[in-house]
């Protein structure tokens, strides 16, 4: 027999202007993109969630852009519809292309003006499409700002517009979609210098995700700096993963995030390949160097298959 209590919780439920759920709901699953990197992934809890804002930041030419780019090429290699707000006036097809994104099938935008880059992504969400991607949050600049002359600079305006703008575009996450913002970090003048982000306070409030992105060391060959250790901390979750953690990946300027060195290194750390000086042990077979060891895996198509199925 439904008790009078149920009978108002079911009341209240049925009213769609309430917008109330029981806890349970289908509406608040959500699932995730990978990086198919398995420390990254781990770092994440699995990768970018859906219905949920993500914030990749750090300091210039670290890697944020090539990691959003990541997202987006597995989104579409799965057959998913993803789209590219580029407010810096920066789309390179040829290198997002070498990074493994489909680009005749994205989405890119190049806005005119702050509204318009909000508006776009609002209306892509509502087209339920699985992935927005806002390169950058830095290079969003309101209409008015564009009106007036260079000499018009009121104070905060940027964080002003952005503060104003998030919160409408977020309910728009509700159909389903991941929204990854990408933005900078400047040194503020002061005794201490601490990284601050264009735009303001609100993106961090209402960020589910803050990956911070930096680079931790160079990868040299034969003297030469080819790459660095690219280190991504979470600063910040509501959505799982480890927090605070940090993981790092190498990448390499030629051609991105290593991905047989990434799976090498978590055999590595599971003692699955063991490393004594310069030489490498797999399965009591002994390679010199790591582009010896690397060699083995590219050659062979299944001992690659179990390296990564052994790391993942």
């Amino acid at each position: 027999m439904e008790t009078d209590s149920e009978k108002v919780i079911e009341g209240l439920l049925k009213d769609k202007k309430l917008n109330l759920f029981r806890g349970d709901d289908s509406a608040f699953e959500y699932s995730r993109i990978p990086f198919n990197i398995p420390a990254l992934d781990r770092l994440t809890g699995g990768g970018i969630a859906k219905k949920r804002l993500t914030l990749i930041y750090g300091p210039t030419n670290v890697g944020k852009s090539y990691l959003a780019s990541q997202i987006c090429a597995n989104v579409l290699k799965s057959g998913g519809q993803a789209a590219w707000i580029d407010t810096e006036l920066s789309w390179d097809s040829d290198w997002m292309a070498r990074c493994g994104v489909d680009t005749s099938k994205i989405l890119v935008g190049q806005p005119e003006s702050g509204e318009e880059a909000m508006d776009t992504i609002r209306t892509l969400l509502d087209a339920s499409f699985d992935l927005v991607v806002l390169d950058s949050i830095a290079g969003l600049v309101p209409h008015k700002n564009l009106e007036e002359d260079f000499s018009f600079n009121p104070m905060a305006w940027q964080a002003r517009f952005v503060n104003s703008s998030l919160p409408k575009v977020l309910p728009s996450l509700s159909n389903g979609g991941a929204l990854v913002a990408v933005n900078q970090v400047r040194s503020s003048i002061g005794p201490v210098a601490l990284d601050n982000m264009p735009g303001g306070l609100a993106q961090s409030f209402f960020a589910h995700a803050l990956l911070q992105v930096r680079r931790k060391g160079w990868i040299e060959e034969n003297g030469t700096k080819v790459g660095f250790d690219m280190e991504v901390r979470l600063r910040k979750t509501k959505i799982g993963g480890e927090n605070w953690n940090s993981a790092a990946v190498p990448f390499r300027v030629d051609g991105g995030i290593d991905i047989l060195e990434s799976y090498i290194r978590e055999a590595l750390n599971k003692k699955l390949i063991t490393q004594a000086g310069p030489w490498y042990t797999h399965k009591e077979q002994k390679y010199m160097g790591l582009n010896g060891l690397k060699k083995i895996f590219l050659e062979n198509e299944e001992l690659l298959e179990e390296l990564k199925t052994s790391v993942t």
